[in-house]
């Protein structure tokens, strides 16, 4: 067989069903993202709980046979109170690149609608998509799904009805990643199928983007994104730079003045000391020749 058609052959066979699927959890904090990956890999893989010990601080990748192919989890941090750099990370850690990015969202309990605190966490969901795009770009949209973890709390609802409830913006966000949107239930880790039928539904949405993952531009975007923060950061430092010789030489001028100003006045004083001490010896002076003046005379007698 030729090498271009064993090329092509392994190209088909990547875009049917990649051997390896490389998978990145994204999401807020307390969203469930540890938990849906330990839930995709069968196993307690990443750490996962409501304490601060058990939060994830970088990126982390775990790797375990699942349905008959290898399959890779990313786990990330809060998306929105981490440095851009780390969850970036995520991508250098799927390479050559993600099949998809699964945007985390996890099912509240029945009756949380009309709550302030859950109308605040839906648009802060919302917001979660704006962040992806901005981070990685649109055409990392294309290869993105809704993950809703703890799916055990709809308690006999429909999917579909959690995200009529969840209002219009969020029915947009679910829109803009094309209504493809899969359900975990964290609490029955020994239901497979739903896992199998997550990987199958990415496998599709692999397939309709055309490609096996995400292609280099989105690593090269990463890396220009990175040259240019490398600039904005010299340019900083410069003008940092700039801004403490500045201080520095206002610091040095002021000690100059007051240095100036303090030896004024010792002249000052010292003038005045001297005025003080002629003055002194004057007068002084006077009295002497006035004393002098009523002596009497030598031979101690007066004349009459």
């Amino acid at each position: 067989m030729a090498q271009g058609q064993e090329v092509e052959e392994t190209v088909s066979q990547e875009l049917r069903s990649p051997s390896e699927l490389r998978i990145v959890l994204l999401g807020k904090r307390g969203a469930g993202k540890s938990s849906s990956g330990n839930t995709i890999l069968s196993r307690k893989e990443f750490r996962s709980g409501i304490s601060d010990s058990d939060r994830t601080r970088k990126c982390e990748k775990r790797t375990r046979e699942v349905s008959g192919r290898r399959v890779s989890v990313v786990d990330t941090p809060d998306l929105f109170h981490t440095d851009r750099v780390e969850i970036e990370r995520c991508v250098s850690l799927s390479a050559p690149g993600p099949h998809a990015f699964l945007l985390v969202i996890p099912v509240y309990p029945q009756g949380c609608k009309g709550n302030e605190w859950w109308e605040t966490a839906v648009k802060e969901y919302c917001r979660c998509l704006d962040e992806l795009q901005e981070l990685f770009g649109e055409r990392a949209v294309r290869n993105t799904m809704i993950l809703f973890s703890h799916g055990e709390d709809l308690k006999g609802r429909m999917i579909e009805q959690y995200i009529d409830e969840a209002g219009e913006e969020f029915q947009q966000s679910v829109e803009k990643c094309g209504n493809r949107y899969h359900v975990l239930n964290n609490k029955n880790r020994s239901d497979h199928t739903q896992v199998t039928q997550l990987l199958d539904k990415i496998d599709n949405m692999v397939k309709g983007c055309g490609g096996s993952y995400l292609p280099d531009e989105i690593e090269q975007e990463l890396e220009e994104r990175m040259r240019l923060k490398k600039l904005e950061l010299e340019r900083e430092n410069r003008e940092e730079l700039r801004r403490r010789e500045e201080e520095m030489k206002q610091k040095y001028e002021e000690k100059q003045r007051r240095r100036e100003e303090e030896l004024m006045e010792f002249r000052k004083q010292m003038k005045e000391e001297e005025k003080r001490e002629k003055g002194s010896l004057d007068s002084s002076g006077s009295v002497r020749r006035k004393n002098s003046n009523e002596l009497p005379p030598a031979n101690g007698m007066y004349s009459f």
